[in-house]
């Protein structure tokens, strides 16, 4: 049963060997794993040449048998970035008990290891030595890293950076919350504002609606009169018409004052009669 987390922090390595059909700057990264079906990988170092520096941290679920075991080792390869295919530099295979101080003896009650640094030789594919990698570990129970009871391995980096993309998803859900609460607050408040713009709109034009109503009263009162006046006028007229004479020459004298056919208008209407 796995009940232990082994971290491993590959830090750095030096006298790397570029490979002779490489025409560009080394550029390296290390692979490492305690079973081959989960490797993990460090990032790509540009800077450093033949001394690259990773300090890339790694978490393996293993079981006690495993930190304990005589023969529990720990492989890494290192690999230079190639134009069409990457290049092997070298191998590194190392035992746990050499680099675990005294594993056997460690307080299986403790939270947490005291890692342990150990410089390592690099072999090369020729099978010779050359150049050093330096590495870290330390064992830690498994309540540390509850992660690791879904999946066997996994960079400590990676982990960081999951949890960073994870906490900016938890921000921008909650900056979409306060601002849907804040459009819908601002938008209540409009509706309200709306609502009373109508009253006021509604009010208008009942007031509009009263004027107009009191102005055709008006003009239908004024043209009773108009109407009561001409019957008035008609029967005058069928009585002799001395009435409407008289009106009509009431009516024109204001608008024609110099016309001085006035005095004998009304003659010529008695004698067209």
């Amino acid at each position: 049963m796995a009940n232990q987390i082994l971290e491993i922090n590959l830090i750095s390595a030096q006298g790397l060997k570029a490979p002779p059909s490489n025409l560009r700057k080394m550029q390296t990264y290390a692979l490492t794993w305690v079973n081959p079906a989960a490797k993990l990988r460090t990032r790509v170092d540009s800077l450093g040449g033949e001394n690259p520096t990773w300090n890339d941290k790694f978490l393996f679920r293993v079981s006690d048998e495993f930190v304990s075991g005589d023969t529990s080792a720990v492989s890494v390869e290192i690999f230079a970035v190639g134009y069409i295919k990457d290049f092997l530099i070298g191998t590194v295979r190392f035992l746990i008990g050499t680099c675990l101080a005294a594993p056997r003896a460690r307080d299986p009650e403790s939270p947490t290891g005291t890692p342990a640094f150990t410089a390592v030789q690099i072999r090369r594919p020729s099978g010779r030595f050359l150049g050093v990698l330096n590495i870290a570990a330390a064992v830690y129970c498994s309540s540390d890293y509850p992660i690791l009871e879904k999946v066997p391995a996994v960079s400590f980096r990676e982990l960081m950076e999951r949890k960073a993309r994870e906490s900016r998803r938890q921000r921008r859900l909650s900056l979409s919350l306060s601002l849907s609460r804040s459009d819908s607050r601002r938008s209540h408040q409009s509706s309200g504002g709306d609502s009373c713009d109508l009253s006021d709109a509604d009010a208008d034009a009942d007031s509009t609606t009263s004027s107009s109503s009191s102005a055709a009263s008006t003009a239908l009162k004024d043209w009773n009169c108009v109407r009561e006046l001409a019957g008035k006028m008609k029967g005058a007229k069928s009585n002799g018409g001395g009435l409407l004479c008289g009106l009509m020459v009431a009516r024109k004298i204001p608008s024609c004052p110099s016309n001085q056919n006035l005095d004998t208008w009304p003659d010529n209407s008695e004698g067209s009669r």
